[in-house]
């Protein structure tokens, strides 16, 4: 199965994700795309597609937001995700945004990520060595407010569109295209379902990403 195996790789640190691709090609998996957050990965899966898609996360809420947008895009496409948290909350929330698998980006050796792309690409579970998932709580569970959904890209585009940025700028000093841009923009607003530009930049200011004039 692995020959014919095709995964997309998503993460904002391009040389662990360089790292990723040498892994999993030297064991005959495919890597159809390298990109950094999950706006990119929608463009890029919807045109060529993928068996599963690989999230490295330097945060717990980086974890879930790109596992969340692109659980979005085709429920049943296998997300397995490397992170920094090893705390059986954090993994819950991994979980809970749509991924099949979570190991802890420190401990996984080489063949932990190999083993661990084919098992959720076959529709298993699969978790680093003694992480457990929590038994299921009477407390009602937290909400996530629409910011805290943004991915660290998202709250960039929005901090520089609260600065008066026009998409081409920001594609310029995020070095992304102007499309990738435009689907970030976008995606901003479906998230914190607001409709214009003022708005979005009351968010911005309300989070501190900019200061009130």
């Amino acid at each position: 199965m692995s020959a014919s195996m095709r995964v997309t790789l998503v993460g904002d640190w391009p040389l662990v994700r360089s790292g990723f691709r040498q892994v999993l090609q030297s064991a005959g998996i495919g890597v159809v795309a390298s990109v950094a957050d999950a706006a990119d990965a929608s463009i890029v899966l919807r045109r060529v597609g993928a068996d599963a898609v690989v999230v490295s996360a330097l945060t717990c809420q980086a974890g879930v937001s790109n596992t969340r947008k692109i659980a979005a895009l085709d429920p049943r496409l296998p997300v397995l995700v490397l992170g920094r948290c090893a705390d059986s909350h954090s993994v819950q929330r991994v979980l809970d945004a749509g991924a099949r698998g979570y190991l802890v980006l420190e401990q996984a050796l080489d063949a932990d990520l190999i083993h661990a792309v084919r098992r959720v690409a076959a529709g298993e579970l699969c978790l680093s060595p003694g992480l457990r998932i929590p038994q299921p709580s009477t407390s009602p569970p937290m909400v996530e407010t629409p910011y805290e959904r943004l991915t660290q890209r998202e709250r960039q585009v929005l901090a520089l569109l609260a600065s008066g940025r026009s998409n081409r700028e920001i594609a310029a000093a995020l070095q992304l295209s102007v499309n990738t841009v435009a689907v970030h923009r976008a995606s901003l607003k479906r998230t914190l379902a607001v409709r214009q530009i003022a708005s979005l930049v009351l968010v911005a200011i309300r989070h501190g990403l900019v200061a009130a004039e």
